[in-house]
């Protein structure tokens, strides 16, 4: 049973629901405007068509048959031979969490998934804690195996900024701090590292989202605009990864965190067939997302190979940071 939970402070009010450890509304109680895009009533998130404001795991992103100590994992796809997408048909998107701990301006979502599941190695005691800080809001995740496995976890949360859902995002103005990204081959798949620099992928430059996004560019034309992996400038251990500016609102959101990677998604395949706030009909480009996570089918990418294996009782843990302000 889909159950709701509210956590409030002075700047900011959350609302969560089990299905999923997913958030389905923030707040900032200033403006009164809710920055989180997400569907229309509870039982959507059931099926979640764009994976909409939930944890993900095993794996956050797409990632093929890999190599574990000699032994091949052979994952089940999503919809196609090639891949499994966001932990496919298993993910923790359509896991019911438990709720361990809730406190006004805190709360912790606990899971177990089982030896096996999405076609991973190792039971996996999973948890992850949200708490308001002022105007913030952090993201604190645990997670341990009883074997070697591959853990890589996210939250897919969609934001638009402008207090007008209906104003699509590409008026909001975004900074990314990342040198390099992760290039895709058409099925969006990721391939190798590769630079920014005199690409319309650069957001190292503050600039409109909609700036560029019809540009000529391999990567846009693949993904229908921004679906990309950015590897962040890592600087210490909290790293400022993003700034985005809506001049509808005036809101700002910052983005920190101790993750190698962030995915910038502008929202480019919802459709008119999503239902969403208060009834609005999902429209390309309605909503973006930050995710914060591991290099994406890192086995598979020399580079990264050893990226994201854990071993048993090895501790994962992620911390994202959510700041709303005004400008």
């Amino acid at each position: 049973m889909i159950k709701e939970y509210t956590i409030r402070n002075n700047y900011l009010e959350a609302t969560f629901i089990n299905l999923g450890a997913s958030i389905t509304k923030l707040i900032d109680l200033e403006t009164g405007i809710n920055v989180i895009l997400g569907h229309h009533d509870y039982e959507t998130y059931m099926s979640n068509p764009g994976c909409m404001n939930a944890v993900i795991g095993r794996h956050a992103g797409r990632i093929q048959d890999f190599y574990l100590d000699g032994n091949l994992i052979e994952l089940p796809k999503t919809d196609n031979p090639i891949f499994q997408l966001h932990g496919g048909a298993k993910s923790f998107m359509y896991q019911y969490f438990e709720v361990v701990d809730v406190k006004a301006d805190t709360i912790t979502f606990a899971y177990t998934s089982p030896d096996g599941e999405g076609g991973y190695p190792g039971n996996v005691d999973f948890s992850i804690t949200y708490k308001l800080v002022n105007n913030e809001l952090h993201l604190h995740y645990n997670a341990t195996s009883d074997k070697k496995t591959l853990m890589n976890f996210t939250n897919h949360a969609y934001f638009n900024l402008n207090d007008d859902k209906n104003i699509k995002i590409l008026n909001h103005e975004l900074y990314i701090n990342a040198d390099y990204y992760i290039e895709l081959d058409e099925k969006l798949v990721p391939l190798s590292k590769a630079p920014v620099a005199n690409t319309p992928l650069d957001f190292r430059s503050y600039k409109p989202i909609g700036q560029d996004i019809y540009a000529n560019h391999h990567m846009l034309t693949y993904g229908l605009g921004y679906d990309l992996p950015y590897l962040i400038n890592k600087t210490e251990d909290l790293t400022h990864v993003a700034k985005v500016y809506s001049p509808q609102s005036g809101l700002v959101l910052d983005v920190f965190s101790d993750q190698e990677v962030v995915v910038f998604y502008a929202g480019c395949q919802i459709d008119e067939s999503m239902l969403l706030n208060d009834g609005m009909k999902g429209h390309q480009y309605a909503g973006f997302c930050l995710e914060l996570q591991g290099v994406p089918n890192s086995p598979n990418i020399e580079e990264f190979k050893n990226k994201n294996i854990y071993e048993p009782n090895e501790v994962y843990q992620q911390t994202t940071i959510w700041r709303i302000s005004h400008r």
